[in-house]
């Protein structure tokens, strides 16, 4: 009459019922971190050039954060009117296991422009563009991203 319909579990059980629990919320948590940084493959991207003025010798660098989900890869380009040129290509590459891995990927790359590279151009205004790709994530490939700036080409 007065019996308790409750049951009780053996504390392995719940123990383990614990630990699933603790492991799904763990993994939740990482997925979630994950779809983000797949989201946004390219956390920052930098140019910098010395001086406005781009001659031969000139130095252009750029820095690149990505966020270690995969691959990005980095074209700079000095472009004139109609006319281009690509002056260096590299990649920054992903992490190793890049779904469970949360640390960012950092990449520092500088050229020395030389007179092959200003052969085409005329002195005058040009841009200096780098544009950072990452690679496709669930059917879906994010926008590059891009900067440039403004120089004035002095060929001697």
């Amino acid at each position: 009459m007065f019996e308790s319909t409750l049951t009780r579990e053996a504390r392995v059980i719940v123990l383990l019922k614990m630990a699933v629990m603790v492991l799904f919320v763990l993994c939740f948590v990482t997925a979630l971190a994950s779809g983000y940084r797949a989201y946004y493959q390219v956390l920052s991207l930098e140019l910098r050039l010395i001086e406005p003025t781009l001659r031969s010798g000139s130095v252009v660098e750029t820095d690149v954060i990505g966020s270690g989900r995969t691959t990005i890869d980095v074209r700079v380009e000095l472009i004139q009117g109609t006319h281009s040129e690509i002056l260096f290509v590299y990649r920054l590459p992903g992490n190793e296991w890049a779904s469970f891995d949360p640390r960012p990927q950092r990449a520092s790359h500088s050229v020395s422009v030389t007179p092959e590279h200003l052969a085409g151009f005329e002195n005058g205004e040009a841009k200096v563009r780098a544009t950072a790709t990452g690679r496709p994530q669930w059917m879906r490939l994010p926008p590059p991203t891009v900067r440039e700036a403004e120089v004035e080409i002095q060929r001697e």
